[in-house]
């Protein structure tokens, strides 16, 4: 199921199993979450002042720019957060694990074929939604999504099939200046 044809009130098994894997919850907990999401979020979405609440509710002693993190993670810039792309937010904060293990678990919410590969297009809008989410609305020479895929790939597709492996994704990401920088400053 591609991201853009689902509903914002669906949770995937795949979704549900990479959260458990790297959040260290259980799948019933993430479920129960989830639940308790939609009961408190019947529209399934939150808007700018009820996402600023409903984090600061999860994350009292934070200090961070919320308005910043919801424009960050409104993927589909709709204006809306949805419980899926919370699981960016949760992907990306520096509470999950190293850079490689946030890594992981993007690279695991976007392999959508689910081949255990990435391949240029699914590299390509990974690369353009975290662009998106700092704010690069530019995309443009060094900044198109499309050359830099293309570009990694070139770089560390050791087996030549135009495809990265988990470790050939993470291993570019990191050596990336451009993601680099985006994912430690986040």
């Amino acid at each position: 199921m591609s991201k853009k044809s689902r509903t914002k009130m669906d949770l995937t098994p795949k979704e549900c199993n990479i959260l458990a894997a790297n959040a260290k919850l259980t799948e019933q907990e993430i479920r129960e979450w989830h639940t308790d999401f939609l009961r408190q979020y019947p529209s399934g979405t939150l808007d700018q002042k009820t996402f600023i609440d409903y984090y600061q509710k999860l994350h009292p002693d934070d200090k961070a720019d919320v308005i910043q993190i919801f424009e960050r993670i409104d993927v589909n810039d709709d204006g809306t957060i949805d419980f899926n792309e919370l699981l960016v937010l949760i992907a990306i904060r520096k509470k999950l694990g190293s850079l490689e293990q946030r890594l992981a678990f993007v690279f695991d919410l976007w392999d959508d074929s689910e081949d255990g590969q990435i391949d240029q297009q699914e590299l390509t809008n990974l690369i353009s939604a975290m662009y998106y989410r700092a704010g690069i609305n530019d995309q443009k020479g060094e900044w198109n999504p499309k050359k830099r895929a293309k570009e990694i790939i070139a770089k560390l597709d050791i087996s030549g099939d135009k495809k990265l492996s988990k470790q050939e994704f993470v291993n570019g990401c990191r050596n990336d200046p451009v993601i680099y920088g985006l994912l430690v400053s986040r």
